[in-house]
């Protein structure tokens, strides 16, 4: 899509930077330029560009907005997929949840009077962390190593069952502990982490930093434990901090880390912070031991 391709050169962003600042592989982002690919993973990369839908300011009303469009010019259901060529139950499930093709969505979207479905959001982006530092704030493929040292500072206190929700190139699943019960997710897979309902004892991973919040707020309904790889400051913005109050969440542990050298340096502070449901004390302040081994590999 051109505004994809667009955004992300005026930002001076290269493709491999935003597939993985949005937790996708780079074939997904470059089929997603050229206008193929799924939904999900366009709104995953809508995160990392801050671009919003092009027929609503509110992207979480954007299937219903659909569906309101197409009432308004007087479609049924069935006479919009005859009309761009696919099944009512995909036009169904775009009102939904907007689970379809983005092929699906623009033609959709054409005929429903939508002239452009993405759109730079005029509001920019809000929090800490500055505009231009915040694509970059997304990093990417976590090196094996930096993996093992963190799961080997917790491994000590990890039981039972640990999930992955970000796998990626399995930085972290395939260095998991043998003694634990191990299971992943990743959208480019078909497995997407917000879909993920059985309870596990851990979540550890190296999130897609520009859908923490997504991610810890569906965290904390599954587990009583969450590790994430990030920086500081996207970690403990007043909104963050009082999801975790919320539910009974506090941080127990901030394990300091050095930015790997081939990441670009933002300035912030790298960690791995623990979330520990029932925990209302102060937290720990510790740094990563280089060359630390997870036991069990």
């Amino acid at each position: 899509m051109n505004t994809l391709r667009t955004t992300r050169r005026q930002l001076g962003l290269t493709q491999a930077s935003v597939a993985g600042s949005a937790g996708i592989s780079l074939p997904t982002l470059r089929a997603l330029e050229r206008g193929e690919g799924g939904v999900r993973a366009l709104v995953a990369v809508m995160a990392v560009l801050d671009l919003r839908w092009g027929w609503v300011p509110d992207r979480a009303q954007a299937a219903r907005a659909l569906a309101d469009r197409r009432r308004a010019r007087g479609l049924s259901q069935a006479q919009l997929a005859a009309r761009i060529g696919v099944s009512r139950p995909v036009i169904i499930a775009l009102e939904r949840d907007l689970g379809a093709t983005v092929a699906t969505l623009v033609r959709a979207a054409a005929v429903l009077g939508v002239r452009s479905v993405l759109r730079a959001n005029p509001a920019g982006r809000g929090g800490l962390v500055p505009v231009t530092n915040a694509p970059a704030q997304d990093l990417v493929m976590t090196p094996a190593e930096l993996a093992a040292g963190v799961i080997a500072h917790f491994a000590g206190r990890m039981t039972g069952a640990v999930l992955d929700p970000a796998r990626g190139q399995g930085a972290f699943h395939d260095r998991f502990p043998e003694h634990l019960e191990r299971d992943w997710c990743e959208i480019t897979e078909g497995r997407d982490f917000l879909d993920w309902q059985r309870p596990v004892d851990w979540v550890m991973t190296n999130p897609p930093w520009s859908r923490l919040r997504d991610f810890s707020r569906h965290a904390i309904t599954i587990a009583p434990n969450i590790v994430w790889l990030a920086p500081l400051t996207n970690l403990t913005t007043k909104a963050r901090l009082r999801d975790l109050d919320e539910a009974g969440f506090g941080i127990a542990e901030l394990v300091l880390i050095d930015t790997p050298k081939d990441w670009p340096q933002s300035g912030f502070q790298l960690v791995a912070v623990w979330l520990r449901k029932g925990h209302s004390g102060g937290w720990s302040v510790t740094r990563l031991v280089e060359g630390a081994q997870t036991p069990g590999m």
